[in-house]
C-alpha cells in the first residue's frame, strides 16, 4: 500500500534530525586521537572534549610520536596520554622533570602531587630559552627554535654559530638580542629566572645547581665513554642522541628521531666503508698521535682510552696511540699528567698522523722546529688541528656533526670511499696546508639551520644519497590538522548517509 501524504512528512523529519544530530557530534563534540604530536596549544574545545573523553574511561594519548634511548645511558622518558616525564639519570644530576600538553583544562598533578617533580613544563614550550653551555646550541638550532634563545651564561666569544654571534648584546636584551649572563654564576641565572619565571634553562652534565627551578639538564658531554664499550653502545652516537629529549621539550620527537637517525645511519655507513677499505688494503693499520703541546703546563696532553677519539679511531681501522699504564707522563699539573719533549718523542715519532686537538701548532713550531721535524707526521706534512670550521665551532658543534668528524678522520688516514664530489673536510685542517676557516656566514638571522653533512655512499648501494637533512617543517599535517581531515571525512560520510535517507 503507497505512503500517504499525512505520514511521509514525520518519518522525513525524524530521519533529517537523526542525520544532522551525527553530523553535529560528529564534528564538534567528540576527542579524535592526534596522529602527530601537537605543534601548539590545545584550544579550549579540545581540551574539553579530552576532559569529557578522559571522565568517560576512554584512553587519551596526546604523544603518539615517541622517543626512548637506545644509545645514552643518562636519559629516560614515560608517556602517560597528556603528559610526559623526562629523567635524567645521571649520577650527580638525577633529576625528573613534568611536560605536560600545553591547553588542558585541568593538570594531571594536584600542588602536593607536583613538589616530586625539579621542573614543570607545558609543551610545546613556547617561552625563552637560557642556554648554559655551547654544545646545547646545535639541537636548539636544529629544532628550528634559535628565536627563543633569550640569554646565554656564557662568555659571547665562545659562540660560533653564525646567526646568533649577530644578535650577542652584551649590555643586556634590546629588541631581539640575547642577554649574556656571567659565566658560571649561578646566582646570575636566578636573579634572570625572577625577572624572567617562564624562562626555560638548559643546564649541563657538571651543573653546580642542576635541581634549580625551571632548569632541564642535558647530560650529553657527560656520557661515558668507558660506560658506552661496558653496555655495547658507540659514546659518540649517545651523545649526539640527546637531540631526541631535548626535541621532547617541544613536542619536536618525530623530527629529532628522524634526524637523529639519518645521522647515525650515516656515521654508521661510513665506518662500514673504512672496514671493507681495509680488508682489501695492502697496508698496515695507520698509526695516529692524539695531543697537543699545553703551554700552561709546559708538557704534552697524552691521549687516554677509552674516549670519544679512539672510538672514531677504531671506526677507521686506525690504531690511536694510548700510552701504558705509568708513563702517560712525569710532569704533574692540577692532577693531570703530561709527557715531555723526550717523553713525547719517544711515544709519538712513528705516527703516521698527528692529530693536534688546540690551535697553537702554528706557534709551537716556530719555536720547536728543529725537535717537530723528528716526528713522522711532521716529516711528511700530516698534522691536522681542528680550525677547518674554527676553533670555537669544534667545541659548539662537534657533537651534533659527529659522522661529518668521523669522515674527516677517515679520509685524513685513507680511509675514506673516495666520490665525485670529494669529501671536503669540515673540521681537520692540516695545519701546512690549509688556513683556518669559520662556519659561514649569516645572511639572515631568522634563516633555519642548514646541516653541513657528505652523504654516504657503499659500493655496491646507495646510503641515505639525499643530499639535504630532513627540513624543520614536517611535510605531514599538523595535529590540528589532523583532527580537522577527520572531522571532515567523517562529516562527509554522515552527509551521504543523510541524503541516502532522505532519497
Amino acid at each position: 500500500m503507497p505512503l500517504s501524504t499525512t505520514t511521509r512528512p514525520p518519518l522525513f523529519t525524524m530521519k533529517f534530525f537523526l542525520a544532522a544530530a551525527l553530523l553535529v557530534a560528529t564534528t564538534s563534540g567528540a576527542y579524535v586521537a592526534p596522529t602527530t604530536n601537537y605543534d601548539r596549544c590545545l584550544t579550549p574545545s579540545e581540551a574539553d572534549d579530552i576532559a569529557t573523553a578522559l571522565s568517560n574511561g576512554i584512553d587519551v594519548d596526546l604523544f603518539p610520536d615517541k622517543v626512548n634511548p637506545d644509545q645514552s645511558s643518562y636519559w629516560d622518558m614515560e608517556y602517560h596520554g597528556t603528559y610526559k616525564i623526562l629523567k635524567n639519570t645521571q649520577d650527580t644530576i638525577s633529576t625528573t622533570y613534568l611536560l605536560y600538553q600545553c591547553g588542558l583544562s585541568t593538570m594531571p598533578f594536584n600542588e602536593t602531587e607536583l613538589a616530586q617533580f625539579d621542573s614543570v613544563f607545558p609543551v610545546p614550550y613556547e617561552g625563552g630559552i637560557v642556554v648554559t653551555a655551547t654544545t646545547q646550541i646545535p639541537n636548539v638550532e636544529i629544532l628550528g627554535r634559535r628565536d627563543q634563545i633569550s640569554a646565554f651564561a656564557i662568555t659571547e666569544n665562545l659562540v660560533s654559530s653564525p646567526c646568533l654571534s649577530q644578535v650577542l648584546i652584551p649590555e643586556g636584551k634590546e629588541d631581539g638580542s640575547v642577554t649574556i649572563l656571567p659565566l658560571y654564576n649561578d646566582t646570575a641565572v636566578e636573579d634572570y629566572l625572577a625577572a624572567n619565571p617562564d624562562s626555560l634553562i638548559l643546564g649541563g652534565s657538571w651543573d653546580s645547581a642542576p635541581k634549580m627551578k625551571n632548569k632541564v639538564v642535558i647530560s650529553d658531554v657527560g656520557e661515558d665513554p668507558q660506560r658506552a664499550i661496558d653496555d655495547g653502545v658507540d659514546v659518540n652516537e649517545a651523545q649526539a642522541e640527546w637531540l631526541e629529549p631535548v626535541g621532547s621539550l617541544f613536542n619536536q620527537e618525530k623530527f629529532a628521531h628522524t634526524y637523529n637517525l639519518e645521522r647515525k645511519q650515516r656515521y654508521e655507513c661510513h665506518t662500514d666503508n673504512a672496514a671493507q677499505l681495509a680488508a682489501v688494503a695492502d697496508d698496515s693499520r695507520p698509526k695516529i698521535l692524539w695531543g697537543y703541546f699545553s703551554d700552561y703546563s709546559s708538557g704534552f696532553d697524552a691521549p687516554a682510552s677509552p674516549n670519544y677519539y679512539v672510538t672514531y679511531a677504531e671506526h677507521c681501522q686506525a690504531d690511536l696511540l694510548i700510552p701504558e699504564e705509568g708513563k702517560e707522563g712525569s710532569i704533574d699539573s692540577w692532577g693531570y699528567k703530561y709527557m715531555t719533549d723526550e717523553e713525547w718523542l719517544e711515544f709519538g715519532r712513528d705516527a703516521d698522523v698527528w692529530i693536534y686537538p688546540s690551535d697553537n701548532f702554528n706557534k709551537l713550531l716556530s719555536q720547536k722546529n728543529e725537535y717537530l721535524q723528528q716526528f713522522k707526521a711532521v716529516q711528511n706534512e700530516q698534522v691536522y688541528d681542528y680550525q677547518m670550521s674554527g676553533g670555537e665551532g669544534w667545541f659548539e658543534r662537534r657533537l651534533a656533526e659527529y659522522d661529518i668528524v668521523l669522515l674527516d678522520m677517515c679520509q685524513v688516514v685513507g680511509r675514506n670511499l673516495e666520490t665525485f664530489p670529494p669529501h671536503q673536510r669540515m673540521w681537520l685542517r692540516n695545519v701546512f696546508t690549509e688556513s683556518p676557516r669559520t662556519l659561514g656566514v649569516c645572511t639572515d638571522v631568522d634563516e633555519l639551520f642548514e646541516p653541513r653533512h657528505m652523504e654516504c655512499v657503499r659500493n655496491d648501494e646507495a646510503v641515505n644519497t639525499d643530499s639535504d637533512a630532513p627540513g624543520i617543517s614536517s611535510e605531514q599535517p599538523s595535529s590540528a590538522n589532523q583532527v580537522g581531515l577527520a572531522q571532515a571525512f567523517l562529516a562527509t560520510m554522515v552527509s551521504m548517509l543523510m541524503w541516502t535517507v532522505l532519497a
